[in-house]
């Protein structure tokens, strides 16, 4: 069976490469406007979104997180945090369902994304400490994970699928 839905899905790659184009305003309010339609435990809606596109925060956090991780952020011009209380036992499940519905929707209206995981660890570092406050985070709140978002210049292939990765019984 397939669908619109389903098509998006299945054709969403992980960009590793962007140009310096920025994600129009309506866009990204949209795709934020999916990741806060995200299931969540109890329905308690704990996680938050904080959508960065300063040119200035996004070097500083891309340098920081450069330093600490050795990775960055592959050039794009949008950060999306996902972020929640540290301590609650839901919050990477909620989060990761928020970032899920982003991705989706980034697909659908054609910009490029990728989940970055190691946001927290630069954020925890000295100079990520300083970054994190002035960004309204606060040592409590774990950043779960980051939707980068921009373009790029050669979409990705989608990489087969482990068809043993399913089971019915």
């Amino acid at each position: 069976m397939e669908n619109k839905v389903i098509r998006t899905i299945k054709s969403r790659t992980s960009t590793r490469s962007y140009t310096d184009r920025r994600v129009p305003l309506k866009k990204l309010e949209a795709i934020l406007e999916a990741g806060k339609y995200a299931p969540s435990a109890k329905n308690r809606q704990i996680c938050k979104i904080l959508a960065i596109r300063n040119k200035r925060y996004v070097a500083t956090l891309t340098k920081i997180d450069n330093e600490v991780t050795g990775r960055g952020f592959y050039g794009a011009t949008t950060l999306v945090l996902v972020y929640g209380p540290r301590e609650d036992a839901f919050t990477v499940q909620d989060a990761s369902c928020i970032l899920e519905n982003m991705f989706i929707a980034a697909e659908a209206l054609g910009i490029a994304s990728c989940w970055i995981n190691q946001v927290d660890d630069a954020l925890n570092s000295k100079e990520g400490l300083k970054l994190r406050k002035k960004l309204g985070l606060t040592p409590d709140d774990r950043v779960v994970g980051t939707c980068i978002l921009g373009y790029t210049e050669e979409k990705g292939q989608v990489k087969p699928r482990n068809d043993d990765m399913i089971k019915i019984i």
